[in-house]
């Protein structure tokens, strides 16, 4: 089986806040992330497959960009999540973000041939999220 990973980029802003939780309980658990503020998060898809021994490759790499570009980044880029239908409903936390980005990629991914394997979603160097499909 061979994988292949695209990373991508997209600056957004976004704000922690739950309604399931008192304005105190919102302060604890949340911290100035309960405040509007911004990241330039870090997105790596990754796709499985196997080999078509005419083209050489499991997967179009452009049509996979393609698909990201379209579902998330372009709709993602400069914008306040916490506001984009992507996220309705969600807290926008890395959990919430990187969930509802697999779900919103890995059907077109599918009609096209790719088995989404592993997506990583990074507000910063220090930490992230990962999703897999094992």
């Amino acid at each position: 089986m061979h994988y292949l990973t695209r990373r991508f980029g997209f600056s957004a802003s976004h704000r922690l806040n739950s309604t399931a939780l008192d304005v105190k309980a919102n302060a604890c658990t949340y911290g100035l992330c309960e405040n509007i503020h911004g990241h330039n998060y870090r997105l790596e898809v990754t796709v499985r497959g196997e080999i078509d021994p005419q083209t050489g490759f499991f997967c179009n790499v452009m049509d996979l960009a393609e698909v990201v570009k379209r579902l998330v980044v372009d709709p993602c880029e400069h914008q306040y999540l916490n506001d984009l239908p992507l996220f309705k409903g969600a807290i926008t936390t890395m959990e919430n973000i990187s969930s509802r980005i697999w779900g919103a990629i890995e059907p077109e991914l599918k009609k096209r041939g790719m088995v989404l394997s592993d997506l990583l979603v990074a507000e910063t160097d220090e930490h992230w999220v990962r999703i897999r499909n094992e």
